[in-house]
């Protein structure tokens, strides 16, 4: 299940994150110690964010599929 998001600005991932994927400038990012995802824009604003690893696969895949932005 998505989380309800208000896009936050982060620092990309520095600290505490393992990127799993990275297209068009957008990241999927894995928390080391909660093992929560999130994704993030190419601006580093969190635009979503879950437990559920299959479901932010498919919301990435929508998000860097270019018909979004």
């Amino acid at each position: 299940m998505l989380f309800p998001n208000l896009p936050t600005k982060t620092l990309g991932g520095s600290f505490f994150w393992d990127t799993l994927d990275r297209r068009r400038g957008w990241k999927l990012q894995k928390n080391i110690i909660t093992d929560h995802y999130r994704i993030l824009d190419p601006e580093n604003v969190r635009q979503a964010w879950s437990n559920d690893h299959a479901e932010m696969l498919h919301a990435f895949g929508k998000f860097t599929s270019g018909s979004g932005e």
